[in-house]
């Protein structure tokens, strides 16, 4: 009898320690793009977009490592001839993460691929000529203070978004952002 409520409250501690390992959260922050063009003699002025979204993060007890995807809307933008174009995605990105805690604070990097689709499409230089899926892989790294979370982050687009012949279009992004874990 006695192994057996041992058992048992081993068991009901392991679960509700596993049940803190899973946070939801919300996040947003600013975009620094920066479109990467094939053309030489095509210029942009890159601008910041911004972004919003919700995050889930399941870590693994003792070991720091873990997972966060996300589902954010980003805008992108960029200035072609004189005029303020962006693209806005729908953006999923899975990053794995690793972290340890210190007194008050956890230090974390992270990285993994991106998926995103373009829902809006703005300005003459992008409307019709930018392929809506996009894809890539991002590098990063931040700080939990409490329920904050601060993060950096560089993603690589690997996908030519360019629908026109002949010119290579892709989507480079440091992110800054703040998230609310719950």
């Amino acid at each position: 009898m006695k192994k057996l409520v041992a058992a048992i409250i081993i068991m009901v501690c392991w679960m509700s320690n596993a049940d803190a390992q899973i946070k939801f959260g919300i996040k947003g922050g600013v975009n620094f793009d920066n479109f990467n063009y094939s053309v030489d003699d095509f210029t942009s002025e890159n601008t910041t977009g911004w972004q919003a979204g919700a995050l889930l993060q399941f870590k693994v007890p003792v070991i720091g490592l873990g997972v966060q995807p996300e589902l954010l809307y980003s805008v992108k933008k960029a200035d072609i001839d004189n005029e303020t174009n962006s693209v806005s995605y729908f953006e999923v990105p899975l990053n794995i993460r690793w972290g340890f805690n210190l007194v008050l604070v956890r230090p974390f990097i992270m990285g993994g691929p991106y998926f995103s689709y373009a829902v809006n499409l703005d300005g003459d230089a992008f409307k019709d000529k930018v392929k809506r899926f996009d894809w890539g892989i991002g590098l990063g790294g931040g700080v939990e203070i409490w329920k904050f979370q601060l993060a950096l982050r560089y993603a690589w687009g690997l996908q030519n978004i360019s629908d026109v012949d002949d010119f290579e279009l892709k989507n480079n992004t440091f992110s800054l952002s703040l998230g609310f874990l719950f």
